[in-house]
């Protein structure tokens, strides 16, 4: 497997762990309200899978540019 294979796999799983324990956690008693520390996880998740993506995807279009240019 590529390794930007098991990146994007990767981001992918953690980013749907934040939102599934956001969503969990908006229904549980008090209903309606998202704990502090939930939100938090899901801040990092979305930190996470956005850098992990968005280098991803930088780095692959310098690399087709540079291809282009030689």
């Amino acid at each position: 497997m590529k390794k930007s294979s098991v990146q994007t796999i990767t981001a992918i799983v953690v980013l749907a762990t934040g939102v599934a324990l956001t969503y969990i956690d908006y229904f549980n008693p008090p209903s309606g309200e998202i704990a502090a520390s939930v939100l938090d996880y899901l801040r990092h998740t979305m930190f996470f899978a956005g850098s992990v993506l968005g280098v991803k995807n930088y780095v692959d279009y310098r690399m087709s540019h540079k291809k282009e240019d030689c």
